[in-house]
């Protein structure tokens, strides 16, 4: 069985708290950070500029920042968008939880992806 713990992401400062998803000590979300290509690090930099903004409670436009559709559950899901890029949070008490990141060319199976996680770490929480 997975063991999920949490982190706060302790370069996004406001209001909200902004956790990161650890799984088996592992952070999908720093994976993808890692192994992100240079040619996307600018959009990377906007996106966590948008984390920053939401945990301030600064409103963002839905091209950058939206609540998704189909969820089947309670806990609300987000995305925060750059150009080519996605990264994918829940709601939690007092802020959000980033599960992981992914691509536009890549989002309907990335958001499968991200449900899946979503639901194994809630379950875990029964």
């Amino acid at each position: 069985m997975r063991t999920f713990a949490l982190e706060n992401i302790e370069y996004i400062k406001g209001i909200q708290v902004f956790s990161k998803l650890i799984i088996d000590g592992q952070a999908p979300f720093d994976a993808f950070v890692n192994n992100l290509e240079d040619v996307y690090k600018p959009e990377l930099a906007s996106i966590i500029y948008y984390m920053e903004s939401v945990s301030q409670l600064k409103p963002l436009p839905k091209t950058k920042f939206r609540e998704l559709k189909g969820n089947k559950d309670k806990v609300k899901e987000y995305e925060f968008k750059s150009k080519h890029l996605r990264i994918y949070a829940i709601q939690q008490k007092n802020g959000k939880i980033v599960i992981m990141g992914g691509y536009k060319n890549t989002q309907t199976k990335d958001i499968n992806t991200f449900r899946a996680l979503k639901m194994q770490y809630l379950n875990s929480l029964k």
